[in-house]
């Protein structure tokens, strides 16, 4: 994917969002990996999606400009870990990438997860440099095997 300024402002959004609780999911920015054909796809921010807002029965990503296709959906959140409804993403036939800013590690690296079907199965995996640590596994097995037998009832017909 192309980085620049979709990815820096993507960035200044994790850097300036404050602590969020504990428990509490909080979702900063939400846009959409729009291709055109011959280019490759771009990130773009779009801060009228607001994903974890969607409580509908399947997921809207909005309308592409002319000339593009959405591929993917991303959100920068407070944590890594899917919320309830991600998996409608999924069912609607987009990955989602969520970008998280790991608080407890001093770094402050940025973790990155997609959440996709893959082979029929729904999964998340890791991308860069900071992976899932044991607990963040465990959270987002159960996240899972919670979601997977929603999808079939989300999907597009």
């Amino acid at each position: 994917m192309k980085s620049g300024i979709p990815g820096l402002i993507l960035a200044g959004l994790l850097l300036a969002s404050g602590p969020a609780a504990a428990q509490e999911l909080t979702e900063f920015a939400c846009g959409r990996s729009l291709a055109k054909d011959g280019a490759q796809p771009q990130l773009v921010m779009d801060y009228a999606l607001h994903v974890m807002a969607q409580t509908g029965d399947t997921f809207d990503p909005g309308t592409a400009p002319p000339g593009t296709a959405v591929k993917a959906i991303f959100c920068a959140r407070s944590d890594v870990i899917p919320a309830p409804s991600d998996y409608k993403v999924v069912a609607a036939g987009y990955p989602l990438m969520i970008f998280a800013r790991d608080r407890q590690d001093r770094s402050g690296r940025t973790r990155i997860g997609i959440l996709e079907m893959k082979d029929g199965q729904l999964r998340m995996r890791s991308v860069g440099q900071a992976g899932f640590t044991p607990q963040m596994a465990q959270r987002i097995q159960a996240y899972l095997d919670a979601s997977l037998p929603r999808i079939g009832k989300t999907a597009p017909q």
